[in-house]
């Protein structure tokens, strides 16, 4: 059984059904594999606001800032404004893909997720089978579509919150790294970003005392992107969670 350390983005995409790393998160997380992550994590996935500071946050579970609270906005201003939105249309101008279109714009995934087929591929197809089962069969209209996304918004609300519960409950935070924000500067000053370097030394700290044997991250821009320069500084194995954890339909160079 491997033991991982989890990264914020797994998280996230495990919390949220219209995110790009749904599908995989979700075959990570069902395995018997041990799953760890530390402090920093959570922090950033629910606890990170303006006005706060990891180092004098009371982190928990319970609230709805970090990653998880500005995702859960967009969908709830999402819920808002589609249905001013199908109000626009003719009812002959609807259909199924209108509504799944409506919904991945007005959340932003459009809009932040490029190119355009990851979407199609990976998230379309959840938000579709969600309005489909949610319609059995019914004919697409303003009604029945302002019905449909407004139920698919609760969903996703609603499954965001459980997930974070049963993901408080299956992952195991283990203790953080003894790195001084100098020593941090010092040794990953290549990777960008504060929580990076905080992550990464919590991650190293785990792997130093057996507890975990790699990071899993969704992040292929900092964290895999120097991970054999991450391996040969920290001695911890980064891996990208589509290489060797997500279906294997997925494209090579992405």
């Amino acid at each position: 059984m491997a033991r991982y350390f989890l990264d914020t983005g797994v998280l996230v995409g495990l919390t949220f059904l219209h995110d790009l790393w749904h599908d995989d998160a979700e075959r990570l997380y069902d395995t018997d594999n041990g799953l760890y992550t530390s402090r920093a994590v959570v922090y950033e996935y629910c606890n990170n606001s303006n006005s706060s500071k990891l180092e004098d946050t009371v982190v928990d579970w319970d609230t709805d800032d970090g990653l998880f609270g500005a995702t859960l906005a967009k969908v709830r201003a999402a819920q808002m404004n589609l249905n001013l939105r199908i109000d626009g249309y003719d009812d002959d101008e609807l259909d199924i893909e209108t509504l799944v279109e409506a919904f991945l714009e007005e959340t932003d995934v459009m809009s932040s997720i490029k190119p355009q087929r990851l979407i199609e591929e990976h998230i379309e197809p959840n938000i579709r089978n969600e309005l489909e089962n949610t319609l059995t069969g019914e004919e697409v209209t303003r009604e029945s579509g302002r019905r449909t996304l407004d139920s698919l918004c609760d969903t996703v609300i609603n499954e965001a919150h459980e997930t974070r519960q049963d993901l408080q409950n299956r992952l195991t935070q283990g203790p953080s790294g003894a790195l001084s924000k100098s020593e941090r500067r010092q040794r990953l000053g290549f990777v960008d970003g504060y929580m990076d370097k905080v992550i990464l030394s919590d991650a190293a700290y785990q792997n130093d005392r057996n507890i975990v044997s790699k990071v899993v991250t969704a992040d292929k821009s900092d964290m895999y992107g120097y991970h054999e320069r991450i391996s040969a500084e920290l001695g911890i194995q980064v891996i990208y969670i589509k290489d060797e954890l997500a279906d294997p339909s997925w494209p090579t160079d992405e």
